[in-house]
């Protein structure tokens, strides 16, 4: 089975509202896409794969955007079951789970064929090792539908272990790590009033490491810190502490 994985490119997306149209928002859609206009026979599970903080969510919310995709989402838990997920996805759908596992199934089947809504399963790291993973397989063979998984770095790996299930994925695609382009659509969103230079755009994107959680963290400290100068320019030397994740160190004695 051929499998693909797109390049990485920002876009203007085509979501509104509070979603920003970073890079990852610009990768699920292009993943959405090929899902969705698949040709008949070839299997419609993506993945959409990466270190914690990305911004995949951000994907994941375009994805399930009604002016996106109009996908239904929902996220995994530490403790889902089968039954739990097939639970979840009806409320995400907004109908009521009648009688047994199979009764619920057959019924996630029917509105899935029938609506043409792709489903969005997030955090799927948790359930990658159990069984509960069948039921995704059993839903997208069964309805048709188009399914983007969306997990950690290792999921590729783990889903490898998995023989029925990794000949069904079409698409596997990394994140992107926030980039000059996404730091200022954040910006745009987060803190519209004020200006940063260039300089320390770079500066924070070199310490988090690209991470958009925590550049997203950042953007706000900086806003913050501007507040309290009573300015709108956040200069290069601006002394303000950026968050990188990394625990604080012992302090000296």
């Amino acid at each position: 089975m051929t499998t693909k994985t797109l390049a990485t490119a920002g876009t203007s997306g085509g979501g509104s509202g509070a979603i920003s149209p970073i890079s990852n928002i610009g990768l699920v859609r292009a993943v959405m896409d090929t899902l969705v206009q698949r040709t008949s026979g070839l299997p419609g599970i993506g993945t959409l794969y990466g270190r914690s903080g990305l911004g995949k969510s951000f994907g994941a919310s375009y994805a399930s955007h009604p002016a996106g995709f109009n996908g239904i989402y929902v996220s995994c838990r530490s403790f889902e079951t089968k039954k739990s997920l097939a639970e979840q996805i009806c409320k995400a759908i907004g109908i009521t789970p009648k009688g047994n596992i199979p009764a619920i199934v057959d019924a996630l089947i029917e509105v899935l064929s029938i609506s043409g809504r792709p489903l969005i399963v997030d955090e799927v790291d948790y359930i990658v090792d159990s069984r509960t993973l069948e039921l995704i397989r059993d839903l997208h063979d069964a309805s048709g539908a188009a399914i983007l998984l969306i997990g950690e770095e290792h999921l590729p790996a783990k889903l490898k272990r998995h023989e029925r299930f990794d000949n069904r994925v079409l698409v596997w695609q990394p994140a992107a790590a926030c980039n000059e382009f996404d730091f200022a659509m954040l910006v745009k969103q987060y803190a519209p009033s004020i200006t940063i230079a260039p300089e320390l755009k770079k500066r924070v994107l070199v310490e988090t490491g690209g991470v958009t959680r925590r550049v997203v963290v950042n953007i706000e400290n900086i806003k913050r810190w501007c507040d309290r100068k009573g300015t709108t320019q956040a200069p290069a030397d601006c002394d303000v502490e950026l968050y990188t994740g990394l625990a604080p160190g012992r302090r000296a004695s």
